[in-house]
């Protein structure tokens, strides 16, 4: 059997094998439209018996019009009973059958048609079949529920324990720091031994300064720069006065709009502490120093030779310097890798070492 092309019900494509054909009319439905499960699909036998709903429909019902003749008597007196022809004759008369005998039943079930007692038969399978697999569905979906329900109930009971667990062990926690009232002693300790590490690291930078605004051109030689700007403010030195200069932190990436790229830092190492000092002494005294005849400078701009501080303390100076700005202190200096502030002259000088001495000494903005 070919299969067609759409059902006749719900204009559907049939891409499956699985439909029906009215024996009648010849149109070709789905199972859904049809009414048949796929279970009863498979165990019908004469499929090709099939009638579809509306043809169905338009079969006429069947009546008694194979009863037994009945007497002359009884025709003869039902004869005397029709009506005449002046009555309504759109009027149907009855009269009081008496109760069929046994033989008269057997009879009527005899003649009754055939393909009535089959249609009514598929239709009883149907309903049969329809209210099993309807109470397996139910079945299966409540199964399914109550699976669910118990997995939810189990994941919810696990929570709670944890929850549990880890009020516990903050009860805990809290009992145990309420037993240790020295916990502030503690934190002040750890504060004063990261100063002191920060101090050290300050040390070792003692003989180190640092050059800003030299340009910075490729294959320069940073020596070179440091004894030409060092004889530029009046302090002589020599290549062996220098253990190291070199630029301080990764390239900087090209400014936008194609203008000049700030250069870094120059980092330089001296041998010895006496020619830093005289380095620095040189510099509070020339501040508007520039970088005129230095080696690839294409024009001058200001230089500045400042002491080389660590991470810690170079934050620590740019938010002194930020506070200093907003609270309209007057001055903002380092010394020996140190850094101290004062409102104004006459005034106390402050050294700031971590960030609660900048909220001890800056009032709340």
């Amino acid at each position: 059997m070919s299969v067609p092309n759409k059902c006749s019900g719900c204009q559907r494509q049939l891409h499956k094998r699985e439909f029906l054909r009215c024996m009648t009319c010849k149109s070709t439905y789905d199972l859904e439209c049809a009414n048949v499960s796929y279970k009863l699909f498979n165990i019908m036998k004469k499929k090709d018996q099939w009638s579809c709903p509306e043809c169905m429909s338009k079969k006429p019902k069947t009546g008694n019009i194979n009863t037994p003749i009945r007497t002359s008597a009884s025709s003869g007196s039902m004869e005397d009973s029709a009506p005449s022809p002046t009555q309504d004759m759109n009027i149907t008369h009855r009269r009081q059958i008496s109760k069929p005998t046994h033989e008269t039943s057997f009879c009527e079930q005899d003649c009754s048609s055939p393909e009535t007692s089959t249609q009514n038969t598929k239709q009883d399978d149907m309903v049969t079949e329809l209210k099993q697999y309807m109470n397996g569905l139910i079945c299966s979906q409540v199964d399914s529920l109550r699976a669910a329900i118990t997995e939810l109930t189990d994941t919810i009971r696990t929570q709670n324990s944890r929850i549990e667990k880890l009020e516990a062990r903050v009860y805990e926690l809290e009992n145990r720091s309420n037993e240790h009232p020295n916990i502030t002693s503690f934190e002040k300790t750890i504060a004063g031994l990261q100063a002191e590490i920060h101090d050290r690291d300050q040390a070792l930078l003692l003989n180190d300064v640092e050059i800003a605004g030299c340009p910075e051109t490729p294959n320069e030689n940073c020596t070179h720069i440091v004894i030409t700007l060092a004889k530029k403010i009046g302090v002589d030195i020599d290549e062996k006065d220098v253990v190291s200069a070199e630029r301080a932190g990764p390239p900087r990436p090209a400014a936008q709009g194609g203008g000049p790229t700030r250069p870094r830092p120059l980092a330089v190492r001296l041998t010895r502490r006496a020619t830093r000092d005289a380095l620095l002494r040189a510099a509070r005294v020339r501040r508007n120093v520039t970088t005129e005849g230095l080696p690839g400078a294409s024009s001058a701009h200001l230089c500045y030779i400042n002491e080389r501080l660590t991470k810690h303390n170079r934050q620590l100076f740019q938010k002194a310097r930020e506070r200093s700005r907003a609270c309209k202190f007057k001055y903002v200096w380092t010394r020996e890798g140190n850094v101290f502030v004062r409102q104004e002259d006459g005034k106390p000088r402050h050294r700031l070492r971590s960030e609660e001495d900048l909220e001890r000494v800056f009032p709340s903005i």
